[in-house]
């Protein structure tokens, strides 16, 4: 049995006659009748009832052609990925997210970008602080996406969008440490999102304020709500927390919301395939 087998034996299904098939293969008319007679006879069973003036399956022939169909349909799907291969497109891409920057928008670019691109994996990793950098400096990812970019002759540096972070506490915390003013919270942990990197990055820190380092940016959202500490948060990952009441802003001196710039990183010297450079455009047009 052959792939060509299979090829003319569903063009004949779906034209409905040897005839058809032939004209759509570009054979012959014998050609397409000795195929399929040659794939009976390997099979040792009739595959088409040719007592009509138009074929039919026989109940064989239907449970082979549903049988086969993935076959068809995942060479189809190798067809592309060879096209996809000769057109230099990159077998996969990373991209570096600082967690701050998850924003429901953001993930529907880049799952409408894989879905545009099936055959370059999109390999996107959740990092904070200064990771992203290291990352793409590292030519661990391609592109990333964040606050910390420092190394401004090393990198493309491009402005991508604003996150307003917010110190937030527990509402019954709140209360029952009598919280007045940027003193009162020398005493209650702050949890901060510890850096991976030994010259890690930081920001909104209390100083002599205890703290409760973390490395996963969800429990630390998690750990704020329950009432364990206070820390930054995204406004957006917060919104009906305090619509609810359930968090207080704080506003004082030195701890008070405000605006972080978030840009997109790559290295200047690193080329970029044809879907890397896509996705980077595609980011650069995108507003959050």
């Amino acid at each position: 049995m052959t792939f060509e087998q299979l090829l003319v034996f569903h063009r004949i299904v779906q034209s409905g006659s040897f005839k058809a098939a032939a004209g759509e293969l570009h054979k012959t008319q014998p050609a397409i009748s000795f195929s399929i007679k040659k794939l009976e006879e390997e099979l040792e069973v009739d595959l088409f009832d040719r007592s009509a003036y138009r074929p039919t399956l026989t109940s064989h022939g239907q449970a082979f052609y549903e049988r086969s169909q993935k076959i068809i349909e995942g060479m189809g799907e190798l067809e592309d990925m060879s096209k996809s291969f000769k057109q230099k497109e990159e077998p996969e891409i990373g991209v570096s997210l600082d967690g701050i920057c998850l924003h429901t928008g953001l993930l529907k670019l880049l799952k409408s970008f894989g879905d545009h691109h099936p055959f370059t994996r999109l390999n996107v990793t959740l990092d904070g602080l200064s990771e992203t950098e290291r990352k793409v400096l590292a030519r661990e990812t391609q592109i990333g996406i964040t606050h910390f970019a420092t190394d401004r002759g090393s990198l493309e540096i491009v402005p991508f969008a604003t996150v307003k972070m917010v110190p937030v506490m527990n509402v019954e915390l709140f209360k029952q440490k009598k919280i007045k003013n940027q003193d009162d919270l020398m005493d209650v942990e702050q949890i901060v999102f510890g850096d991976k990197n030994a010259q890690g990055a930081s920001f909104g820190l209390l100083e002599r304020g205890k703290k409760w380092r973390i490395l996963d940016s969800n429990f630390k959202r998690e750990i704020i709500l329950a009432g364990l500490g206070w820390g930054h948060l995204p406004h957006n990952s917060i919104v009906q927390e305090l619509k609810e009441k359930k968090l207080v802003i704080l506003n004082f001196e030195d701890i008070h919301p405000r605006e972080l710039d978030i840009n997109l990183i790559r290295l200047k010297k690193q080329h970029l395939g044809p879907v890397a450079k896509s996705l980077w455009e595609d980011l650069i047009s995108f507003q959050l």
